[in-house]
């Protein structure tokens, strides 16, 4: 670049003398230096300076212009003093010192935009943190850090996106960034079952639940009492055939009608097989008619309405971990912030790394999305446009 090759240039002069470089103004730097001076150009002003040279004079040379315009700020006559340029034959010029004037990021934006340093001036605010820069030359505004700056910046900017909120973010950028709040939700899904089951009569919920209604319970308790009557009475019928064949049993003399006595056992013990069959029966027709009657008189619809509630419950829990925050929106018409304000956990860090690895340092370059590298004296600067 030529504004480092002339300050590597004066120098080297400078180490090799041991003196302050002195250097030769010829006729063209004297024509143009009093050209500068008989306008009132700002010395002070390096970007009038540069305008002047450029705009005014036309000067395309760019080693030429920065000779120029660095010989023009050493203010290098006293007009005062009745001072000219005509007077001045050899000069000093101490680039180390004009150059110090400069701090490293300026130096460094300079050398990428192959420019004098005094065309970049500080813009007086930051961007996430980043010092600015206004380019005199092109008018652009940019901002320059080293790596650890950069990721520092970008820090700064997704944390700004998830203070902004997240109406700001689509649903499939939030859904790996939230953990459900499980008691929340629990407590929603019992409330939603609970309401449901208050819009269902008795009747409804036991046939939800698949128990018999009380109309039909309280018919078949009915017909299962006239069973019962029946089994009663065939029991009573047994027993008394039962208790006929024991008395004529008990007539006879074993030794003499062996025979007979025995046909008698057999049908003794027949009788007391089918009396015990039928006791069986009546305990579960017993066990069965009072089931009927609870639910006849609505004892069993608490039972059913607790099943009813459980698989309720469970069935909105089962949507809502298949549907997230779409379940809430879609069904409900909530808005998204208040249900995961609501019923989730932003995981806030996961969602900046995601927006820092997703969107880089591209991100900062608010003009052209394009970052651009320089490495300066062994230190590495990221240079974006802001403006």
């Amino acid at each position: 670049m030529k504004l480092f090759k002339l300050y590597e240039q004066v120098e080297e002069e400078q180490k090799e003398s041991q003196e302050p470089t002195l250097i030769t103004l010829t006729p063209v730097d004297k024509k143009f230096l009093k050209l500068m001076q008989n306008k009132d150009v700002d010395w002070s002003d390096g970007a009038e300076i540069w305008r002047f040279l450029s705009d005014t004079l036309y000067i395309e040379d760019m080693e030429l212009k920065m000779r120029l315009a660095y010989l023009y700020m050493e203010q290098l006559v006293d007009e005062d003093e009745g001072e000219t340029y005509d007077d001045l034959e050899k000069v000093s010029l101490d680039m180390e010192n004009i150059m110090s004037n400069f701090d490293d990021k300026q130096l460094a934006l300079a050398e990428h935009f192959d420019l004098p340093p005094f065309l970049i001036e500080e813009s007086g605010y930051s961007h996430y943190g980043l010092d600015q820069y206004e380019n005199e030359d092109d008018g652009g505004t940019y901002a320059i850090g080293d790596e650890d700056e950069m990721d520092d910046a970008i820090d700064e900017y997704a944390q700004n996106r998830v203070d902004d909120g997240i109406e700001y973010f689509e649903d499939w950028y939030l859904e790996d960034h939230l953990e459900p709040n499980d008691s929340a939700i629990e407590q929603f899904a019992e409330e939603e079952a609970d309401h449901r089951l208050s819009d269902m009569t008795d009747e409804e919920i036991l046939e939800e639940a698949g128990y018999d209604s009380m109309d039909e319970a309280k018919e078949q308790w009915e017909e299962k009492d006239s069973e019962k009557d029946d089994i009663e009475e065939r029991m009573n019928d047994l027993s008394m055939e039962k208790d006929e064949l024991e008395s004529e049993q008990e007539d006879l003399d074993y030794e003499e009608d062996e025979d007979e006595y025995n046909r008698l056992e057999e049908e003794i013990d027949l009788k007391q097989e089918e009396i015990g069959d039928l006791e069986y029966e009546l305990n579960d027709l017993e066990a069965e008619m009072e089931r009927l009657q609870e639910i006849s008189e609505g004892e069993e619809v608490e039972q059913a309405k607790d099943e009813l509630r459980e698989n309720y419950t469970e069935n909105y829990l089962e949507e809502i971990r298949n549907d997230g925050v779409d379940y809430f929106v879609s069904n409900l018409g909530m808005d998204r912030e208040s249900v995961i304000d609501g019923f989730f956990w932003l995981d806030e860090e996961s969602l900046k790394e995601a927006i820092k690895n997703d969107e880089g340092w591209e991100v900062l370059a608010s003009y052209d999305g394009n970052y651009d590298e320089i490495n300066m004296d062994g230190n590495l600067y990221i240079i974006v446009r802001t403006d």
